[in-house]
C-alpha cells in the first residue's frame, strides 16, 4: 500500500452569521456559528485564509475592531483591524468587505538580492516564522475590541485554517 502525504492535512472551518446571530455590543470572543470549531493539540497550522460573504457591519459606521484567531492568541490569523474604513496601525481598509481575505498565517515573502538560492531560502524561513503550533485543544473564535464597539448587526465571513498533525503533543 502506498503512503498518502496528504492524509495527515486537514482543513477547519468556522462560519459567522452576524445577520442571523449577533454580537452583544461588547468586547468578546465570539464563537463560529457553526461551532465551536477546534484545532486539536499538536497541530501545526500552515495556512489560513477567510471569505467574506456579505460585507460584515455594526450599525453603520464600521468602527468596531475585529480579530481573528483561537484560544489564546486571539489575533493569530488577523491583528486587530477595523471592519471597513481607516486602517489600524496603517493596514488598509476593507478586511471584512465581501471577498477573499489572506491572514498573517502562510505568507512567504519575497526578497530581491540577487541570489534565487537565498531568496528562496530567506521567503521559506520567513513563511515558516507565521505557522503556530497548537500545544492544547484550541477554539476558532472571532474577538470583538473594547473600543468603538457596537452590535455586529449584518455580515457572514468563513474562516478556513489548514494544519496537519504533528504527533507532538504538550
Amino acid at each position: 500500500m502506498a503512503n498518502n502525504p496528504l492524509s495527515n492535512k486537514y482543513v477547519a472551518k468556522a462560519s459567522w452569521d452576524f445577520a442571523t446571530t449577533n454580537g452583544s455590543g461588547g468586547a468578546e470572543s465570539i464563537s463560529a456559528h457553526n461551532g465551536p470549531i477546534f484545532i486539536p493539540e499538536g497541530a501545526l497550522i500552515t495556512n489560513a485564509y477567510y471569505f467574506v460573504d456579505t460585507t460584515l457591519s455594526d450599525n453603520g459606521d464600521d468602527s468596531t475592531i475585529i480579530s481573528i484567531g483561537y484560544t489564546g492568541a486571539v489575533a493569530a490569523f488577523s491583528a486587530a483591524l477595523l471592519i471597513s474604513g481607516t486602517g489600524v496601525n496603517g493596514v488598509a481598509a476593507g478586511n471584512f468587505d465581501a471577498g477573499i481575505h489572506g491572514t498573517l498565517v502562510g505568507f512567504a515573502g519575497g526578497l530581491e538580492d540577487g541570489d534565487d538560492n537565498q531568496t528562496a531560502l530567506v521567503a521559506l524561513a520567513t513563511k515558516a516564522a507565521t505557522l503556530k503550533h497548537t500545544e492544547v485543544d484550541v477554539e476558532l473564535l472571532l474577538t470583538v475590541g473594547a473600543s468603538n464597539v457596537h452590535t455586529l448587526n449584518a455580515g457572514k465571513m468563513t474562516l478556513f485554517v489548514e494544519y496537519v498533525q504533528t504527533g507532538d503533543l504538550g
